[in-house]
């Protein structure tokens, strides 16, 4: 694919914005299919002509095929495509509204899903003992702690259905206390239950979980190897899904108390400045020329959690 003018691509895109109003780098991609989406970035945080409004919230994340890098999650081009809203100076009132209008959508969709594992756990529940429900809890992690969930179709990684947009992700926290045969029940349950809502048409939802000892959740906290890390960091942007109230403020506590929260945060801020850079750096080369390290703070892999 041709590297386009810079320029003469800006003019494209002003001219696609005068006819339609403020578009999604996403929609922009779309309407000019032959341009290659680096030089549409480009063109977009080039130009001088363009606002531009952001609405994602970003997170951390390790990447484990980059030496365990840290970066933001959503990616460069992934924030590019569906989190950001590009119009022309007397386009504001347009901007902000529909600025409003994706924010809720990518809300409503979040809340959808959230409600879905709401429903897995209520039916895991069902067949469970109060005294055993009271010794576990569980909470969501990935994109729907931030409501940046999306229904765009997507492959299953595994079995090359298609499902809608982002997966769902649950830990479920036990009790040390709990006999093994609850863990194999629970993780039975929760694979049927994985199953169902995979390939039942009316939801096609992937549902990614794990269970974990309370003690294996707080050596994690150590925040020593990767897998560590990535387990405390799903811990630190959860939110609370079911079960014991107690337990999971238990989990958070330990959090507080390690000093790891603030280990996570220091890393954001460190992900953070390598993006900026990153940016700094995308505004002037072409691809050809994007060295592997910030060719991978670009181009989205399987932005996904990995479960350890």
């Amino acid at each position: 694919m041709p590297v386009p003018d810079i320029a003469e691509l800006e003019a494209e895109i002003i001219a696609l914005l005068a006819e339609h109003g403020p578009m999604t780098g996403k929609e922009l991609a779309e309407m000019l299919p032959d341009k290659p989406k680096l030089s549409l970035w480009q063109a977009c945080y080039q130009s001088r002509s363009l606002h531009v409004s952001h609405f994602a919230s970003y997170y951390l994340r390790f990447d484990i095929t980059r030496e365990d890098q840290v970066r933001l999650s959503p990616s460069i081009l992934r924030d590019f495509l569906s989190f950001s809203l590009f119009g022309l100076p007397g386009q504001r009132e347009q901007l902000i509204e529909r600025q409003g209008t994706l924010s809720n959508m990518h809300r409503e969709i979040s809340r959808e899903k959230i409600g879905l594992a709401q429903q897995v756990m209520k039916s895991l529940f069902l067949d469970l003992p109060r005294e055993i429900r009271s010794s576990m809890c569980a909470f969501i992690a990935g994109d729907l702690a931030y409501f940046l969930a999306h229904n765009e179709p997507r492959e299953h990684m595994v079995s090359g259905e298609m499902v809608k947009g982002s997966d769902i992700d649950i830990v479920i926290i036990l009790s040390d206390d709990l006999p093994e045969s609850i863990q194999r029940k629970i993780d039975t349950d929760m694979i049927a239950l994985k199953n169902y809502y995979l390939r039942h048409p009316q939801y096609r939802h992937e549902i990614d979980f794990i269970t974990k000892r309370k003690s294996t959740m707080e050596r994690q906290l150590q925040y020593t190897d990767i897998h560590d890390k990535i387990a405390s960091k799903i811990a630190y942007e959860s939110m609370f899904l079911g079960g014991s109230l107690t337990l999971y403020m238990e989990v958070r506590d330990a959090m507080i108390a390690t000093g790891v929260d603030r280990l996570i945060e220091a890393d954001f801020d460190h992900a953070l400045k390598d993006r900026k850079h990153a940016m700094q750096t995308l505004l002037q080369v072409s691809s050809e020329d994007i060295d592997d390290e910030t060719r991978s703070l670009f181009y989205f892999s399987q932005e996904r959690v990995e479960f350890t």
